[in-house]
């Protein structure tokens, strides 16, 4: 008998591991579905679903990362109070007085900007994949929706140090719901509580931050996770017919669906069952390469923050008007076409286009095709979309200086994160 199981056969082991010792197939199942944690995941999954080159774990990365800004956000809330006449002053005293500050500050500060890549690099992964297609569509459209969150949440906390970086940051992306036609106005006065950013701005962005935004993601998070563990339990094909329901009697000995002990109905058109060595178990298979990925992930982010600091600038200051004023880095696409067009057209349409094109794709899309090479026009507009959107966010974010005119950023540097 292993050490492991000795120490499981004792008083102490019997009090901590209730259930016996899982061996087969089945028992591991049993198991899978009486643990809270693992109920999110099916007990199996295909096998190249494990592997790194299905998903690139970028799921699990954005998990960790929304998981390290809640912690990391805890510790700070303790040093900080959202008022404009204490908040760059508690910034400045966790910095340079509280215990690892400046370090719990450095990884909040890259969890997100990792946090924002993570997820807007997850949705290109599972579109280029072709996940969106039936039926999985709503949890596509959750994905969208967890994205704008996503933003939200990290452009919120942009403000709370109160130094010259996020105040003219958040008075420039806050002034693009000016041009959108009717309520612009309404939407601005509701962010910044006023006319300018100023002290209620500070308390409402805090709230969001804190409270709102963080509870929105959470729920969204969890049916994300509930609609993919539900959707995965599916095995429909390409045909239509596929979605008839289970029918346990008319399935052939010997077949079963791939992520389940249930039987499930016979193939039918393209649908494909399966065969039985095609499915592992996703305890060890799956959870191990998270947990592997998982580790990775804070390990990197923990290094991130050793290696550099996060900035703060001079105390926010609304009578001295920084040049160029620029936008968080993830807005600096829209407002590089800002400049080029109308702003009705920049700040309104084509945001507008973008989420509602996002929203819409596995309704418009209706080719039943997930493989790249048969669904040449999707992949080849999301692809151009993609790199023009990544151009314009490193000329604005990089390229971009006083007046907004060209500068090579290896002469002059004004990008800021």
């Amino acid at each position: 008998m292993s050490l492991i199981d000795q120490i499981r056969e004792s008083t102490i082991g019997r009090s901590f591991w209730r259930a016996p010792k899982r061996v087969t197939d089945r028992d591991r199942a049993a198991g899978h579905w009486s643990n809270f944690l693992l109920h999110i995941y099916p007990v199996k999954v295909r096998r190249r679903e494990a592997s790194f080159r299905w998903s690139w774990f970028l799921g699990v990365t954005s998990m960790v990362l929304f998981g390290s800004l809640v912690a990391s956000g805890v510790y700070l809330m303790f040093f900080y109070v959202p008022s404009p006449s204490t908040a760059y002053g508690d910034i400045n005293f966790l910095q340079t007085n509280v215990a690892f500050g400046q370090y719990i500050r450095n990884i909040h500060r890259w969890s997100a900007h990792l946090m924002v890549l993570a997820v807007a690099a997850h949705m290109a992964r599972m579109f280029y994949r072709g996940a969106y297609k039936p039926p999985r569509e709503f949890n596509w459209v959750v994905g969208v929706v967890l994205l704008v969150l996503t933003l939200l949440l990290s452009f919120t906390g942009y403000l709370l140090p109160w130094d010259q970086l996020a105040y003219w940051a958040v008075t420039v992306g806050t002034s693009m719901a000016d041009f959108v036609p009717f309520i612009g106005d309404t939407i601005r006065a509701m962010l910044i509580g006023g006319t300018e950013v100023g002290a209620q701005t500070l308390v409402r962005f805090y709230v969001l931050h804190v409270a709102v935004l963080p509870a929105a993601l959470i729920g969204l998070l969890l049916l994300h996770l509930w609609r993919w563990r539900k959707d995965s339990m599916l095995d429909f094909g390409t045909d239509k017919a596929s979605f008839a329901p289970v029918v346990a009697e008319t399935v052939p000995a010997g077949d079963q669906r791939i992520l389940g002990y249930v039987e499930g109905s016979p193939p039918v058109g393209d649908r494909k069952v399966p065969a039985e060595e095609d499915a592992v178990m996703v305890w060890p298979h799956l959870l191990i390469r998270h947990a592997v990925a998982a580790l990775t992930v804070m390990v990197y982010v923990l290094l991130l923050a050793l290696a550099f600091n996060a900035p703060l600038d001079e105390m926010a200051n609304p009578t001295v008007t920084p040049n160029p004023e620029k936008a968080p880095w993830y807005f600096a696409a829209l407002q590089e076409l800002l400049f080029r067009f109308h702003p009705l057209v920049a700040g309104v349409l084509v945001p507008t286009a973008i989420l509602v094109g996002l929203v819409g794709l596995p309704y418009f899309d209706r080719n039943p095709e997930t493989r790249i090479k048969k669904r040449k026009v999707a992949v080849a507009t999301f692809t151009i979309f993609m790199v023009v959107w990544i151009i314009l966010t490193i000329i604005g974010f990089a390229f971009r200086g006083p007046n907004w005119g060209w500068v090579w950023p290896w002469q002059e540097w004004y990008g800021k994160l």
